[in-house]
């Protein structure tokens, strides 16, 4: 039987879903998915479908169903030599069970067997009862050993392997009567000393035979080496005068000699051209520059021309503007005055006012400056304070080197000391003594405190009194040493930091660092209080103080009977209305009449400003009546040097086209002399090599080398096939002496041979030379033996159990194949405790079983179980209909 797909419908995880698993192959087949992917849900559905009745409602179905409910159905596509069949199950709710024959691809699908038919079926597919392979080839995730917990399951077990072992077991002759055995073993004995020792090496004619072999194989050896050589010699002599032949060619020579002077005229004519390039492009640029200057020259006339007829438009215009101008002031001048001597009037009259509306203020200010002096004094005693503390708190915090980024490295600091102290103790001797008298123990000549564990150097001496010395040398002095030089390094670091700060251990920098931050807070809310009482800061509150103290001191009493103060300023407003009128009409005169004589400074400029701009224009057109006749000469100079540049640079372009590649000429002529100089030494060094070759076959040739390899050849030969007939004669007395042997265990041997012969190539992938004894009671394996050491399988490690009782699986699986009932094994991460070393062994026991064995793993170790290869199956999740 074999599998070839599986599905679940309504299954734990994929509730509401149909999880499909196509593509299982006929050897090894691996799912290897990570955690939650459900991989244990296909193998428990798996399980469920072989041996679990459809009717069946226990723990185990109950666990397949999701949480939300419903019916669980699960079906396997199944190859045998009958067929392809589908078995399908339904438990819960609308229980069923049925077997469908597929007869291929979009042929109509045949029910042959229906529940309890189907069950049969099923029953006869695998085996029943004690003939199931439940447990013994199916191994569930976490089953570590042989053998499940249940002990009813136990027992079917060995009984299962009972009946297999019986069915499979052979017999085997056993020879009888006691002293014919004895002398036969006897004779066989002898036989075997006289050409093997007893720990089984070679001795006499044996030994012989192998020592002539040996001999005559390093002889031949070494002349076959000589042999090879003077092949190599022979045929690196041909090579070299084949090669010399084809470069002493004259032909060849004068293909070379004529590529080489070919290349040279054309460098060159390449040469002369590029003389030619460069001459006509210096020719083009003289061109192009005198064609620039014509250019030139007539922009420069035209110019001049439009200049001289605006410079006399604008003149004229300017001399109008400024007469215009001139006569605008006069005018203003006479206005201003006017507006001056009324001013001067309605001046006198508000002075008056003033003088009098003054002499009233000042009798009031008095009072008021008194009270704000009273209040200022004390907000400048205030802001002082403040002041002062925060300047003595910013002056600490300057100092101050306990900064939080200081801080931190103490604390990286201190954290070293503490893990190189903590590695030091781990790894130092220590000592403690209890003191039951007066007298005291000294180390390094200081006193040792009792009930205290002491941390000892790598030598440390004690003075007992009353007794001597002891000297006690740690085991570990250079591990010791270059910790506690590690330890000292730290120390001094942590101790620089805390000098830098003046302080003598972590916790003073701590505090230090706290200090710090009070300073910093104090600053900052005197810093805050200052800002509140003086806001424009100390010195302005200190102006306002002052001036406070001026206004006080230049201030009278109040006299009686003074014009109250109301009248005396509403009759200082009419003066002030009065003068404001009269200053704002005389503005407006002196504004007019400066606006008035600046724009006559401004037109006068402006004229002879446009007076000299003639002037210069003028002189640069020349003569009026030459400038017709200079134009028409330039623009005349300009078109011949126009065309002159035009014939350049067609000239220039030409040449450019025909330009030949001066970099690629260059290298033809370099390589046409390269090649030359090449072939004159390689020659020198081919006649070199064919010297030196001739003179070695010459040398070799006298010690006539092959015919002495061919007789070597010939006695080894005899010398092999005599070792070889007699080592024959050594196997066959030794299979006849195990033989003779194994009689008195014959019984057990031929009981347990076939799982034992299944078993050992696969035991001896993972432990060479390895062996099982198997325990008469259960049939399972009981001791593993390596070499002369032998170990109960329960003292085996986790991951050699684990190992062992795959490849048991493996062993009994191929048993059921040679019965005619090939069974897939099913394995779901069974290999967790095996290490990267022992995996790579056990995939390949895997594979050397799954050559005529279907098995199929599950596994989350995705990375590991890659290089175990094997078919890799498709998995498909559908919502269901």
């Amino acid at each position: 039987m074999k599998l070839r797909a599986l599905r679940l419908s309504n299954v734990r995880k994929f509730a509401g879903r149909t999880a499909s698993l196509t593509g299982i192959g006929d050897g090894i087949t691996v799912l290897s998915e990570a955690n939650e992917f459900g991989k244990s849900t296909f193998f428990d559905a798996l399980h469920a479908l072989f041996f679990e009745r459809y009717a069946a409602n226990g723990k185990s179905v109950q666990m397949l169903q999701p949480r939300a409910g419903g019916s669980v159905e699960v079906s396997a596509d199944v190859e045998t030599p009958e067929g392809l069949f589908r078995v399908e199950k339904r438990w819960l709710a609308s229980r069923r069970a049925r077997v469908l024959r597929l007869s291929g691809a979009g042929a109509q699908e045949e029910v042959i067997a229906l529940d309890d038919e189907a069950e049969r079926w099923l029953a006869a597919l695998i085996g029943s009862g004690r003939e199931g392979p439940a447990g013994l080839l199916w191994v569930r995730q976490g089953q570590l050993g042989l053998e499940p917990d249940s002990r009813a399951e136990r027992d079917r077990l060995t009984e299962t392997r009972r009946d297999l072992l019986s069915s499979v077991a052979g017999e085997i002759d056993a020879m009888t009567g006691g002293r014919r055995m004895d002398r036969v073993m006897r004779r066989c004995e002898e036989a075997l000393e006289a050409l093997i020792t007893r720990p089984g090496r070679p001795r006499g004619p044996w030994k012989d035979a192998l020592d002539d072999a040996a001999e005559l194989a390093r002889t031949l050896e070494e002349v076959e080496a000589q042999c090879t050589a003077l092949a190599g010699f022979l045929a690196e002599r041909a090579e070299a005068e084949r090669q010399l032949q084809r470069l002493d060619d004259p032909d060849a020579k004068a293909r070379r000699e004529e590529a080489l002077r070919q290349a040279q005229a054309a460098m060159d004519l390449g040469e002369r051209h590029d003389t030619q390039l460069r001459e006509a492009r210096q020719a083009a640029e003289i061109a192009r520059l005198e064609a620039g200057g014509a250019r030139a020259e007539l922009d420069r006339l035209i110019a001049t021309r439009t200049r001289l007829r605006a410079a006399q438009a604008a003149l004229a215009e300017a001399e109008a503007t400024a007469t215009a101008a001139t006569a605008a002031a006069a005018a203003c001048d006479e206005a201003q005055d006017a507006a001056r001597a009324r001013l001067d009037t309605a001046r006198s009259a508000l002075d008056t006012a003033r003088g009098r509306l003054d002499a009233a203020s000042r009798r009031l200010r008095a009072r008021k400056a008194r009270e704000d002096l009273t209040r200022l004094t004390r907000l400048l005693d205030q802001a002082d304070t403040q002041q002062r503390r925060r300047d003595s708190a910013r002056a600490r915090a300057k100092t101050a080197v306990a900064t939080p980024a200081w801080l931190d490295r103490v604390a990286a600091a201190d954290a070293a000391v503490g893990e190189a102290r903590a590695a030091l103790r781990a790894r130092s001797a220590s000592a403690r003594i209890r003191y039951s008298g007066p007298a005291r123990a000294l180390l390094e000549g200081a006193e040792l405190p009792g009930d205290t564990d002491v941390p000892l150097a790598a030598t440390a001496v004690f003075d007992l009194p009353g007794l001597g010395t002891l000297t006690l040398r740690s085991g570990e002095q250079s591990a010791a040493g270059a910790l506690s030089h590690t330890l000292s390094e730290a120390e001094a670091t942590l101790a620089a930091l805390l000098a830098e700060a003046g302080a003598g251990t972590p916790a003073e920098a701590r505090a230090a660092g706290q200090r710090l931050a009070e300073d910093l807070n104090e600053a900052r809310l005197a810093e805050a209080m200052l800002k509140a009482l003086a806001p424009e800061g100390l010195d302005q509150l200190r102006a306002a103080r002052t001036e406070a103290e001026e206004r006080a001191e230049g201030t009278g009493e109040e006299t009686q009977g003074d014009t109250p103060l109301a009248e005396l300023e509403a009759a200082l407003d009419t003066a002030r209305g009065a003068e404001l009128a009269a200053r704002e009409a005389l503005d407006t005169a002196a504004a007019a009449r400066a606006r008035a004589r600046e724009q006559a400074a401004a037109d006068s400029a402006a004229r002879e400003s446009a007076q000299r701009d003639f002037d210069r224009a003028a002189e640069a057109a020349g003569a009026e009546a030459e400038h017709d006749a200079r134009q028409a000469g330039a623009a005349r100079s300009l078109a011949l040097a126009e065309a002159a540049e035009a014939r350049a640079r067609e000239r220039c372009a030409a040449l450019t086209r025909a330009a030949p590649d001066l970099e690629t000429l260059r290298a033809d002529l370099t390589r046409a002399g390269q090649a030359i100089e090449s072939v004159a030494t390689r020659r020198a060094r081919l006649s070199e090599t064919l010297l030196r070759a001739t003179e070695r076959i010459r040398a070799m040739a006298d010690g006539a080398i092959e015919e002495r390899r061919d007789e070597l050849r010939g006695r080894l030969e005899e010398a092999q096939a005599r070792a070889a007939r007699l080592e024959g004669e050594v196997r066959a007395l030794q299979r006849l002496r195990a033989a003779l042997e194994s009689t008195r265990s014959a019984a057990r041997d031929a009981y347990f041979g076939p799982v034992r012969d299944e078993l050992k190539p696969l035991l001896n992938i993972l432990h060479a030379e390895a062996d099982l004894a198997f325990d008469s009671d259960s049939l399972l394996p009981a001791a593993l033996s390596r070499g002369a050491t032998e170990e109960a399988f329960d003292t085996l490690s986790g991951g050699t159990q684990e190992q062992i009782a795959i490849l048991t699986r493996l062993a009994f699986a191929r048993l059921f194949a040679r019965q005619g009932r090939p069974l897939p094994i099913v394995l779901d991460d069974a290999l967790v405790y095996s290490d990267d070393s022992r995996i790579v062994k056990m995939f390949t026991a895997l594979t050397r079983v799954a050559q005529g064995q279907q098995i199929l793993v599950f596994s989350c170790r995705q990375l590991a179980f890659q290089d175990l290869g094997g078919a890799r199956p498709v998995i498909e999740v559908e919502e269901m209909a």
